[in-house]
């Protein structure tokens, strides 16, 4: 049973659009500055507002609801709340009325309504003779007085909130309008902008805007995301319950965009599901559990083949008969999901020091401004394809040519847009001396005594130092990772130590820095102790022990 009392404090003065940024409005009339100047909507200032707040009345309230079966609780009540004590928020802390969320209701929220009031059956609605569209416009209009007092009892349970917005569903047939969608967009990339290596170049950005648009299940995965992420952020000390909440809804998406497959899909649903499984993947990576992620992506790779094989310009045929992608080719595919595959295969091979999933061609050299994914990670195009090159090799037990590979490192020069910036060219410079240590270690299966390997740790420390305090900094993950694992002196391992534990709630990597730090410690306390050499194979070995897949 819950009851509602009134929330104190004055009635809040900003802009209904700023409220729903979480921006500090200039509150002039009859439209904010702030928002035109940003280019939103200014959707005013709206009537008085009683921001009723709903309490449990005990503890005993979920447990008794728990002894109901299913069938019979309220969608609300079917989700998982975070435990009260470990998620509290300073009473003394200040209170900011511009913080308030928007109490008009979206979309989704009177989606939801519109979910709740029909049958469930998808048959029932494909008999139905009533245009969706046209009945989810009357029914907006009435409820908007449900929804104020629904979106604020939904907010104060978290992810409940959530879970009605995804698992109700929107109306089949109703789009996303634009500013909705924009705003969604906006507060997904307000989550990680900060931690993006540089600004997305708008030829990358815009297209990808556009496919997003027509994607019902990328708009629920950003949506869970983005709740995910601020909820990580309000409540950083009880990361692990808000993340418990949350899981439940991860696996439904996936259930209900990447299990329920038919065999009469076109090659769009395909891509659509294929993409919602790459951004389950990260969200898992990022937020829950590497090894969760590392099996999602495992599932997409099924998806990721046939629309590969779609693309007659994507694969090639061996001498051997043999059929293979071509990365460059896949690289500079205009599908960015593609792109996306194919950087996490090489990435997450690298660090578990596990094969790849895909058989890769390795026939032109990368065009170095084709993937457009090195505004997110920094990692230069050429040096992505000598990595996944190792990986390749390293799954064969090729060791012949890396002469030719380490010739093609040397000679790498960043390139001109990050000349100026120093934080940018510490990271780029980096990912020259892991991709150095990674072909002596781990294809020519040098120990990290050979002073080749040293000069490198050496390097990657004295780049790391310089970007320790930046946001830039969180993409120094694989630096740390690398150079940790080979460094034999206290003070580099103590450095890499600090910087991993430091890389907490970024979410912008596909691992977690206090994972791997874990991974290190227990191969500088196995075989590595005191600074002894190791090999390529002793790291894995520890990975598999603290962080099996």
């Amino acid at each position: 049973m819950a009851r509602t009392v009134s929330k104190p404090g004055p009635p809040p003065q900003s802009c209904l659009t700023c409220r729903q940024r979480r921006k500090k409005c200039d509150r002039s009339k009859p439209k904010c500055k702030r928002c035109l100047k940003g280019g939103f909507e200014c959707l005013g200032y709206g009537g008085p507002d009683p921001r009723p707040k709903v309490r449990p009345e005990g503890p005993n309230t979920l447990a008794g609801s728990l002894t109901r079966p299913n069938s019979e609780l309220d969608p609300v009540e079917m989700a998982p709340t975070p435990d009260s004590k470990s998620i509290t928020k300073d009473p003394q802390g200040p209170t900011n009325t511009d913080m308030d969320y928007d109490s008009r209701p979206s979309i989704l929220g009177a989606a939801l309504l519109y979910r709740l009031s029909k049958p469930a059956s998808l048959t029932n609605e494909e008999n139905s003779t009533t245009d969706p569209l046209e009945d989810f416009g009357r029914s907006w209009m009435q409820c908007q007085s449900q929804l104020s007092v629904y979106s604020r009892k939904s907010r104060v349970n978290g992810p409940k909130r959530v879970f009605n917005a995804l698992c109700q569903s929107i109306p089949p047939l109703v789009d996303m309008k634009e500013d909705r969608f924009e705003r969604i967009m906006h507060e997904h990339d307000s989550q990680r902008s900060n931690y993006w290596f540089m600004s997305p170049p708008s030829a990358t950005r815009r297209p990808l805007l556009a496919q997003l648009k027509l994607s019902k299940g990328m708009t629920w995965a950003f949506y869970l995301e983005a709740r995910l992420f601020q909820a990580l952020d309000e409540y950083p000390y009880s990361s692990g319950s808000t993340v418990h909440g949350y899981i439940a809804y991860i696996d439904k998406i996936e259930q209900k965009f990447t299990l329920d497959s038919h065999n009469g899909m076109t090659l769009g649903e395909v891509v659509d599901r294929f993409a919602v499984q790459l951004e389950l993947a990260f969200l898992k990576f990022a937020a829950v559990d590497s090894a969760l992620g590392y099996d999602l992506l495992r599932k997409a790779l099924p998806r990721f083949l046939q629309i590969v094989a779609a693309d007659s310009d994507l694969h090639k045929e061996l001498p051997n008969r043999n059929l293979v992608v071509s990365f460059p080719h896949t690289l500079s595919a205009p599908r960015y999901e593609l792109r996306r595959f194919v950087l996490c295969d090489a990435i997450t091979s690298f660090i578990f020091g596990v094969p790849p999933f895909v058989d890769y061609a390795y026939d032109v050299e990368c065009d170095a401004m084709s993937h457009g994914l090195e505004w997110v990670h920094g990692i230069p195009v050429l040096i992505l394809q000598i990595v996944s090159q190792i990986n390749s090799w390293r799954a064969s037990s090729r060791t012949s040519g890396w002469e030719a590979l380490e010739t093609r490192i040397l000679a790498w020069e960043p390139s001109e847009d990050s000349a100026t910036d120093a934080a940018r060219v510490a990271v780029r410079e980096g990912w020259r001396h892991i991709v150095l240590i990674y072909l002596y270690m781990g294809l020519c299966g040098v120990s990290s005594d050979d002073s080749r390997v040293q000069a490198s740790v050496h390097r990657i420390v004295q780049l790391g130092e310089t970007v320790t305090n930046l946001p830039i900094g969180v993409h120094m993950f694989t630096h740390c990772v690398v150079a940790g694992l080979a460094a034999r002196l206290e003070r580099h391992r103590m450095l890499v130590h600090r910087m991993l534990l430091s890389f907490k709630g970024a979410r912008v990597w596909f691992f977690q820095g206090l994972q791997f730090s874990q991974v290190l410690y227990h191969l500088w306390h196995g075989v590595g102790v005191k600074g002894a050499p190791v090999k390529w194979d002793d790291y894995v070995e520890s990975r598999c022990a603290i962080v099996p897949i």
